[in-house]
């Protein structure tokens, strides 16, 4: 029996090899863009079809459908593109002395809708060691020169841009195999890029941290009021402004929340990546991992302190929006238990009333009766000799009871209360 394979199996196989190490030469000066792209999923629709358009021209193989990475010649150069969530780079390696920085027949106008958030430049060399003369390039005051490999290898860079925009790397990989050597380029690429998308979201924390505290104070102030809120009126118009601040505190969510879970996702690629390198310290700067968790780290913790305050601010909206709805319910009991006893008095006045009215119309009646009983006896008691006033005597109890049994059944059978 064959065993059916899983519906994703191909695919995660595949991964395995999505980003293949390209080998590089012993000597080479290996450049690198990066650009963000839109979310929106036409839209990078839009752009893998420009891609493709791009590649057709130039009599390339089109990169198929659910592929990531594609790489091919332009002249001297080895370009390749890689295809990330929310990110495009593009690669590529030429001789030492190729001073282009943007080069037109490797693609970079399909990406003109695209953000250039990245650029860096690695020279890798034949030596052992950083030459001295190399060194002296650098910024001094951010010089990072850390030996990689567990010490076979050397790198220098200060984070500084050049005039062309470009991150310079020395890397001194003598000692290296070449796919060792082609391994820690990509190590040291993806470094780089890790490190701009991961600092991303800085900006837009700090573009955000006054609207946030300013939602903040205006909570304070309002939790402030809801002791002094006694009336209907104030309790609603304080629940409004609630729901206001929470509209406020969802928007900012709404902006914050992917920037910074994807953050949060590249500062834990970059530390993976930059303990691959295996660093070492040499006499000068400082190494490469410590130089980027010194200012990486503090800015990862200032948009999770952000994120850490979003998610406090909207807890407490919620408990406040909470308590006043309790509050509203409670003061709605009150009300209702105060309705409720009115009508219960009412009721009870009016069943004294009905009482009292019916009692009367039992005396009255009674005598009507009596009244016409007195005149059709007049006669008959008079021919017998009976005396009249004691015959009306005698038959005034039994009358009132008649009459007041048939009220009682007249109610019953209309108003149907008990008997």
């Amino acid at each position: 029996m064959i065993p059916i394979d899983h519906p994703d199996r191909q695919a995660v196989t595949a991964e395995l090899h999505a980003r293949p190490v390209d080998l590089i030469e012993a000597e080479c000066r290996v450049r690198r863009l990066v650009f963000v792209t839109s979310p929106r999923q036409e839209d990078n629709e839009a752009l893998l079809g420009r891609f493709a358009e791009f590649c057709a021209a130039n009599n390339l193989e089109v990169l198929p459908r659910g592929e990531r990475q594609t790489s091919f010649t332009a002249g001297e150069r080895a370009v390749t593109w890689e295809f990330h969530t929310e990110f495009v780079t593009i690669t590529w390696r030429a001789p030492l002395g190729d001073r282009e920085n943007w080069p037109a027949n490797i693609g970079i106008e399909v990406l003109a809708d695209a953000r250039l958030i990245g650029a860096m430049r690695i020279d890798v060399i034949a030596e052992r060691e950083i030459p001295e003369r190399f060194i002296g390039q650098f910024n001094l005051s951010s010089l990072c020169v850390a030996t990689v490999e567990d010490g076979i290898a050397q790198v220098a860079t200060d984070f500084v841009a050049d005039a062309a925009g470009f991150t310079r790397l020395e890397f001194a990989a003598g000692g290296l195999q070449p796919l060792r050597r082609s391994v820690l380029v990509r190590r040291l690429l993806e470094v780089d890029t890790y490190r701009n998308m991961a600092l991303l979201a800085l900006p837009l924390a700090r573009r955000t941290a006054p609207d946030l505290g300013a939602a903040e104070q205006d909570l304070t102030a309002l939790i402030g009021t809801l002791a002094a809120a006694s009336t209907t009126e104030t309790i609603q118009e304080a629940l409004d402004r609630l729901h206001e601040l929470s509209i406020r505190s969802g928007q900012l969510s709404e902006q914050l929340g992917y920037r910074f879970a994807a953050s949060k996702a590249y500062g834990e690629i970059l530390r993976a990546r930059l303990l691959s390198l295996r660093e070492g310290p040499t006499p000068y700067g400082s190494s490469i991992g410590r130089y980027l968790n010194n200012r990486v780290e503090p800015a990862l913790g200032t948009c999770l302190a952000l994120e850490k305050r979003l998610s406090t601010l909207t807890d407490k909206i919620e408990r406040a929006i909470e308590l006043l709805n309790v509050r509203i319910g409670l003061d709605l009991q009150i009300q209702n238990r105060a309705v409720l006893n009115t009508i219960a008095s009412t009721a009870q006045s009016q069943f004294r009333l009905q009482a009292t009215v019916e009692g009367l119309s039992v005396i009255a009646i009674s005598y009507y009766a009596l009244g016409i009983l007195s005149y059709l006896l007049a006669g008959p008691l008079e021919t017998v000799h009976f005396d009249k006033p004691l015959a009306i005597s005698i038959a005034a109890p039994f009358i009132i009871l008649l009459v007041w049994y048939l009220v009682r059944r007249v109610r019953t059978m209309h108003l149907g209360t008990p008997r």
